[in-house]
């Protein structure tokens, strides 16, 4: 599995807000499966690693 937190996050449905936050992080499994983690979920228990998506709200959003 490989990640990067800066390698744009794209995709051909929409992600909500996860799409330009410095807490998301893109993880992209060996078959291809993309998947965005939040890296706010190892501080703080209200966030979840895998949110669903699309996220509309969310109280940690930090724009980049």
């Amino acid at each position: 599995m490989s990640s990067s937190d800066d390698a744009p996050i794209q995709s051909n449905i929409s992600i909500g807000l996860c799409q330009n936050c410095q807490h998301a992080r893109r993880i992209e499994s060996e078959r291809g499966s993309v998947f965005l983690m939040c890296k706010l979920s190892f501080a703080d228990s209200r966030f979840a690693k895998y949110p669903r998506l699309p996220v509309l709200v969310c109280a940690g959003h930090l724009p980049k």
